[in-house]
């Protein structure tokens, strides 16, 4: 019985590598630079856009004509920027910004569709992401006087650690021994990042990036 499991087994695996469109694994790195436009979700209304910037390299395996699973990293700016007019000596506008900035971790599963006879290969993709806070602060401006706080001094206490789920698209154009890269890319936090004690206020990453970049491209 074993021998015959065994040589099922085989088969099955012969029969999967045979199977048309299955490449043989392909690696790709290279860097990557961004922009995003960051706001949060949650309880918080009428807030606007903070523009951010970010950078990293991004890893795939090819491993099917169709499907390519990677893991990227990357430096983002995050956070969202509030006006609010108040009454000191008549009415002053207070304009708000909060920034928080993060190494990110994601693992995309991409669906690449190639092209027959043409450099351009397009792509779309999902998957989960890890974020690690690694500064927080709070920029204001008020009576024409501008205040930078970090977050501890502005008694702001948030999670350090972001969940997030993204998803998005983008096109690889084959140029010299690999392709240029272009994504749009959203990404949305799962994570009440609020962790200040009784407050019921629920605040999510909320994130619009667009990115390019170079992806060499090794076998396969």
């Amino acid at each position: 019985m074993k021998k015959v499991s065994g040589i099922l087994l085989a088969a099955l695996l012969l029969a999967f590598v045979a199977t048309p469109g299955l490449a043989q694994v392909g690696l790709s790195v290279g860097p990557r630079i961004g922009i995003g436009f960051a706001n949060v979700g949650g309880d918080l209304e009428d807030t606007d856009s903070n523009f951010g910037l970010s950078f990293g390299g991004t890893f795939g395996l090819q491993l099917h004509d169709y499907f390519r699973l990677g893991i990227d990293g990357q430096w983002v700016q995050k956070g969202f920027s509030e006006e609010e007019v108040v009454d000191i000596d008549g009415l002053e506008q207070v304009d708000a910004s909060f920034n928080v900035n993060y190494i990110e971790f994601m693992v995309p599963a991409t669906l690449t569709i190639p092209i027959p006879e043409s450099p351009i290969t397009p792509r779309l993709y999902v998957g989960p992401a890890l974020g690690i806070e690694v500064s927080c602060g709070l920029a204001a401006e008020a009576m024409g006087v501008e205040f930078d706080f970090d977050c501890d001094e502005a008694g702001i206490e948030t999670k350090s650690i972001d969940f997030s789920i993204f998803f998005g698209g983008g096109i690889d154009f084959a140029v010299g021994i690999g392709a240029i890269t272009v994504d749009f890319l959203y990404d949305l936090g799962l994570t009440d990042l609020n962790d200040v004690t009784g407050d019921p206020t629920s605040i999510k990453n909320r994130n619009l990036q667009i990115l390019t970049g170079y992806r060499f491209f090794f076998g396969g």
